[in-house]
């Protein structure tokens, strides 16, 4: 072989490396521009998360997920309410109540979240084992709006005339509805017409949960005039108080707008019931 023929082959050779090189940065370069958001290896990146959540710069998610995600972060209970054997008020040193609502879901729970939603402010739902199985979109609802939910017994039967087999099978059946519905926490019970003994509640203990009573109670469930029912709540309401009101009543739902603008007017901030709780109570 002639010393030309040697030299073009060489020269050949490295013209076809070269080559080789610059396809490979091209394809690179252009994997990366469509694919930015995988590594160079072909793995997805993995994205660096938030070490806190900005509640007041939240523009980047919608109301649902805002609500929801606040439902899956709620604040620890404080020592003094998980000893205690059950909660009537929450802290009286801040200007914060919660509302709760029971016996639900029902028909009209849509509409009850459509006010919630529209005043954007937290409730907290203690529902009803058999209405679950009976309203389950209605349930679902309230979940999936971000509300924090709670047990009020499988079918409203008084528990302390149960025993306690009985009751314990009532928890079982209520948990077993709620968690078929909502993957969060289950913290709080609240016993059909408010009344417990010590084994209702050592059972309640027992799942987890915090017995939650109420102290602002305008007994909507058989007042129809939605006027006396706001005027009840907003002149009874203080600091730290539960205030009770049930799904299902249409004079319910239409005190409500008025409910939440007369508590503000109060200066009232309205919160979860976590959230009411989460303080040492003093």
């Amino acid at each position: 072989m002639s010393m030309q023929t040697v030299l073009k082959n060489k020269k050949n050779n490295k013209f076809s490396y070269i080559r080789c090189i610059f396809i490979v940065f091209i394809v690179m370069f252009f994997s990366f521009c469509a694919f930015p958001g995988k590594s160079s290896i072909g793995q997805t990146a993995v994205a660096q998360q938030p070490l806190w959540i900005n509640w007041d710069n939240m523009d980047f998610f919608d109301e649902r997920e805002i609500r929801q995600m606040r439902q899956k972060t709620l604040p620890s209970l404080s020592e003094s309410v998980l000893a205690s054997k059950f909660i009537r008020q929450g802290p009286n040193y801040k200007k914060r109540i919660a509302i709760t609502f029971d016996d639900g879901p029902y028909l009209l729970t849509e509409k009850y979240i459509s006010v919630l939603q529209e005043y954007n402010i937290q409730a907290t739902f203690f529902l009803i084992g058999v209405q679950i199985e009976k309203y389950p979109d209605e349930a679902k609802k309230i979940v999936e709006s971000g509300y924090e939910v709670g047990i009020h017994s499988y079918s409203h039967r008084q528990l302390t005339t149960m025993d306690i087999s009985s009751i314990e099978d009532d928890f079982q059946k209520s948990l077993s509805a709620v968690k078929s519905i909502a993957n969060s926490e289950i913290r709080f019970f609240r016993p059909p017409y408010g009344s417990f003994n010590d084994t209702v509640i050592e059972i309640a203990k027992r799942h987890g949960l915090t017995t939650a009573l109420w102290c602002v109670d305008p007994r909507d469930w058989q007042v129809d005039d939605w006027n006396l029912i706001a005027r009840h709540v907003i002149e009874k309401a203080e600091n730290g108080a539960i205030i009770l009101l049930h799904e299902g009543r249409e004079a319910t739902l239409k005190a409500l707008p008025s409910i939440i603008e007369g508590l503000w007017a109060r200066g009232f901030d309205i919160v979860s019931l976590s959230e009411l709780l989460s303080d040492e109570i003093i």
